[in-house]
């Protein structure tokens, strides 16, 4: 008996089963219907984490967050044998709200109140009472409703987490094609299926952080356009002036690539021609000759197109970022004079206090000026009586001292004593015998 011990995803890179699939005995334990829980309760909840787990990390590897029953029982069959127990876990799952049916999920991705009110009220009473009436007439289809779809919660976040951080982050302000996105998710190294991608966007734009526009594509609704706003503030609404932008992006990529394969086309006939006039084929020569003019000219116009679009794109981002400049300076002009008001910063006011702080300067000045010129006159008399006094000591209070006269010079008192004072100075003062040299008796005497 053959064994399947790997599932193939879209890039044809093989999801490995665990080990257990190949032992015999285990995974006969693990394919079958699950017993009574009281029953063993421990090997009950192994059993359902196991399968738990198993499922997550396959849509993980997948890179999509939706499954079905059917689906699952393929993947995980061993040889021949199918999991039986599976259509339990996914019971338990959607009872533990681990997953959702896809046809709840795209009325109301993000599980909202309204939303759970429909649900409950309106869509599954009625769903339920069909499903009734259809059963009582005809027998269960059990394969049908093996067919239903789910969405793995965990794995979704997962997936729509790693689409803005590694797309939608490098690429705002930017209008794409379904396409040129999946196309982006490779270069960007992101895993992510196409059967998913969206269901991925229909939960960026509930969470608004992409803007789609749909459209009808063998009776089905597909996503056609998807905008990634620049910032938070950016509307997410496809206007007419974004569509016009995007068929210019586009005109100006077809343009390149119409002008890369006329490059190429000239460069063949010139190699021709040449090739040609070698052989001294002459004819064949002008044809190829002719043919390369043709399209010199063409590429030429085309050429001139291109310029002509390019010049279109420089002037219409030209005019949204002066746009955004004028925006700037009307919220800062509108800050700043709502700032003055708040404050009361006039031109009136301003000047009105200048003047008082000048005015009130200057009689600070005049009072400093008065007392500094008053302090100095006090202070110079009294030291003045300290010196006299400090005089009539040195000189051993015998005699009052006389007069001193002083003369200010600079504003600084200086004393002034005459050669009589001086020499009665000197004579009060007493000197130790043997003290004098006969130089100095000699000086002594001349005077």
């Amino acid at each position: 008996m053959s064994l399947k011990n790997d599932v193939m995803d879209t890039n044809n890179e093989a999801f490995k089963l665990p080990p257990v699939w190949r032992d015999k005995d285990k995974i006969r334990l693990l394919f079958a219907n699950f017993h009574t829980r009281h029953w063993d309760i421990e090997a009950y909840d192994r059993k359902m984490i196991f399968w738990m787990d198993l499922i997550n990390q396959y849509c993980t590897y997948l890179g999509k967050a939706n499954f079905s029953l059917r689906e699952l029982q393929l993947q995980f069959m061993r040889g021949e044998q199918i999991p039986a127990c599976l259509d339990v876990v996914i019971a338990e799952m959607a009872q533990r709200k681990q997953i959702r049916l896809r046809t709840e999920y795209e009325y109301d991705p993000l599980n909202t109140w309204s939303g759970w009110l429909l649900n409950s009220f309106v869509k599954r009473p009625l769903s339920r009472g069909w499903l009734k009436l259809k059963h009582v007439i005809i027998a269960k289809d059990a394969l049908a409703e093996s067919f239903v779809e789910w969405i793995h919660l965990d794995v979704l976040r997962t997936l729509c987490s790693e689409m803005e951080t590694k797309v939608l982050d490098k690429n705002r302000g930017k209008l794409l094609h379904l396409e040129a996105l999946m196309t982006l998710c490779k270069s960007c190294q992101m895993r992510i299926h196409e059967d998913f991608l969206d269901l991925c966007l229909l939960t960026l734009q509930a969470r608004r952080q992409v803007a789609l526009e749909f459209k009808i594509e063998k009776k089905t609704q597909r996503v056609h356009l998807i905008k990634i706003p620049a910032d938070e503030n950016e509307s997410l609404i496809i206007s007419e002036a974004d569509l016009a932008v995007h068929n210019l992006e586009m005109t100006q990529a077809s343009l390149m690539k119409q002008l890369e394969s006329l490059e190429d086309e000239i460069k063949v006939n010139d190699d021709k021609a040449r090739q040609y006039v070698k052989e001294n084929k002459r004819q064949l020569a002008k044809t190829y000759l002719r043919k390369r003019r043709l399209l010199e000219k063409n590429h030429e116009r085309r050429s001139l197109a291109l310029h002509n679009i390019e010049t279109l794109l420089s002037n219409v981002e030209e005019a949204q970022n002066n746009g955004v400049v004028l925006d700037a300076y009307k919220i800062g002009t509108k800050t700043l004079q709502k700032v003055l008001n708040d404050s009361g910063l006039k031109y009136d006011n301003v000047d009105e206090v200048l003047a008082d702080v000048r005015e009130t300067l200057d009689q600070h000045r005049e009072i400093q000026d008065v007392m500094s010129s008053n302090t100095s006159e006090v202070v110079s008399s009294h030291d003045e009586e300290e010196l006299e006094l400090e005089l009539c000591n040195l000189m051993g209070g015998k005699e009052t001292a006389k007069p001193i006269n002083v003369c200010n010079n600079n504003n600084k008192p200086e004393i002034v004593i005459d050669d009589e004072q001086l020499l009665a100075m000197l004579d009060e003062l007493e000197v130790e015998d043997g003290t004098i040299s006969q130089a100095s008796q000699k000086t002594l005497e001349s005077l």
